[in-house]
């Protein structure tokens, strides 16, 4: 490197470290506009549970005994329950297991790469091995149309997700991007100035499409949309009252094994409260609207895959495998009443499953079309419900991984 390079490159740094300082009190304004927003609306920004997630990798690898371990969307974080998978995996196989729900939103493989590369590094700090990591392969998050969605997220969630030196590496061949990482990860909080301006103008575009159909909703539509909202407000009190540590349930959580509470957690008025939401928000309506949003954002139904998504998530499953004793892909159940995907659809999940099975060598678990989850199981199009759905997908999926437990403890 010539001296004038590198003095190129102090003066770089130089002119972004006093501009980072000149800009101190605006962060620390906007910090705390986002934090009050956060603290009373919950997970506006979609970045608290990927924190909490990254805060809480040092106790899963450090967790005495066999680990397992699912990454994958927000299907995962709503679908899967770590206690009772435990619970029903030792009934089914005799192993004691604990198992930590990795799920957060919107996590297509462009990020889940980033994560699972960062647990690798963590397993690996602390000496030890996942015994079992699933990864989830959600169709409508490798498409070319989810590729396009959200471009404002990308760099927020990058910023969050990626270790120090990933940063650092970012340094000399892109200064300013650099400079964007180093505000969002350490002055800002996780929360970029673009996820604000853009989230503002995506809910503004959302509104402004669903307008149309709000101003068709009947007075009976627009009476279970009071009653929805007054059952949550309910539900959240039980929820505060009963589980005052808990109550962040988005929030990964020891407690809860990264789990959101179940139906266990709660005394039976709300259990009983729980299952009334669930079947409040299947509304027709409501899910017309959910459907009409995920083919807009995701090709729910013609699955035209990413080229680029794909190689991402390949590379997430052999990242897996540098730290967990065996590897395996989970697709979750589909809401087959609701999303139906085309032949072509169809056809193209398919070829890709047979491809993903062919290139990584790992089982891959298909639920798409499982009999066990009908409408009931699910409290929208994509997401199995807390009360029904969740518990029979962590019983069943604990039963079909029984058998690696039973061979591996007779070796």
């Amino acid at each position: 490197m010539s001296s004038s390079t590198s003095s190129s490159r102090n003066i770089a740094f130089y002119t972004m470290f006093i501009a980072a300082i000149t800009m101190l009190p605006a962060v620390g304004l906007v910090n705390w506009l986002t934090r009050s927003a956060e603290s009373s609306a919950g997970d506006i920004f979609g970045i608290q549970r990927i924190r909490s997630v990254i805060e809480s990798m040092d106790y899963m690898a450090e967790v005495d005994g066999d680990t397992a371990l699912f990454v994958g969307s927000s299907l995962v974080k709503d679908g899967f329950s770590p206690r009772v998978f435990d619970a029903a995996l030792a009934q089914a196989s005799g192993s004691r297991v604990t198992s930590f729900n990795v799920g957060m939103g919107n996590m297509k493989p462009s990020y889940q790469k980033i994560l699972v590369r960062r647990m690798a590094e963590t397993f690996a700090l602390h000496q030890r091995n996942a015994a079992l990591t699933l990864i989830e392969f959600n169709p409508f998050l490798v498409t070319d149309a989810r590729q396009q969605f959200r471009p404002f997220m990308t760099e927020q969630i990058q910023a969050v997700l990626m270790s120090p030196d990933e940063v650092m590496d970012t340094l000399w061949d892109d200064p300013e991007r650099f400079a964007r990482l180093v505000s969002i990860k350490y002055l800002r909080n996780g929360v970029s100035a673009e996820a604000i301006t853009g989230g503002v103008r995506f809910l503004v575009g959302q509104a402004q499409a669903q307008a149309p159909m709000m101003n068709q909703l009947t007075d009976d539509q627009l009476k279970h949309i009071q009653q929805l909202s007054e059952f949550r407000s309910e539900l959240n009190k039980y929820i505060y009252q009963e589980h005052p540590v808990t109550k962040k349930s988005h929030v990964w959580n020891p407690l809860t094994q990264g789990g959101l509470i179940d139906m266990m957690d709660l005394s039976p008025q709300a259990q009983a409260l729980a299952a009334k939401i669930s079947g409040e928000m299947r509304h027709p309506k409501a899910l017309e609207m959910d459907l009409a949003g995920r083919i807009q954002c995701c090709d729910i139904e013609n699955l035209s895959f990413n080229d680029k998504l794909i190689d991402e998530f390949i590379d997430t499953v052999k990242s897996a495998q540098r730290f967990s004793d065996r590897v395996e892909i989970v697709v979750m159940p589909r809401n087959r009443k609701w999303v139906q995907p085309s032949p072509e659809g169809q056809q193209r999940l398919a070829q890709m499953l047979a491809h993903l099975q062919q290139v990584t060598g790992v089982t891959v678990h298909n639920y798409q079309e499982h009999e066990a989850f009908d409408e009931s199981a699910f409290y929208d199009v994509t997401h199995l419900s807390m009360d029904s759905g969740r518990p029979l997908f962590s019983t069943i999926l604990a039963q079909d991984v029984a058998g690696y437990f039973i061979q591996n403890n007779k070796q």
